[in-house]
């Protein structure tokens, strides 16, 4: 399972867990971890795992913007 939310469940990854991986990835290949064979398979991971994270908070911010909409008129500004 993967989730937005952080949890204390063992089994489940959370999107803040994979964009902390994504870090990890990218100090390693700084710090030289990777030989030069690995460097194909780490760099394709790297961005699948890159292309998710954009997709999510792409999805997210039109979930956001979904549910703002869909908010009563007569809390969107009082005022008019």
């Amino acid at each position: 399972n993967i989730s937005m939310e952080n949890t204390n469940n063992p089994n489940q990854i959370t999107i803040a867990d994979l964009d902390i991986l994504k870090n990890i990835v990218d100090l390693a290949s700084a710090r030289g971890a990777f030989r030069g064979a690995e460097l194909t398979q780490v760099g394709a991971i790297y961005d699948k795992l890159t292309a998710f994270l954009a997709a999510v908070i792409e999805q997210a911010k039109a979930q956001e913007e979904l549910n703002q909409s869909a908010e009563p008129a007569d809390n969107q500004s009082q005022g008019e």
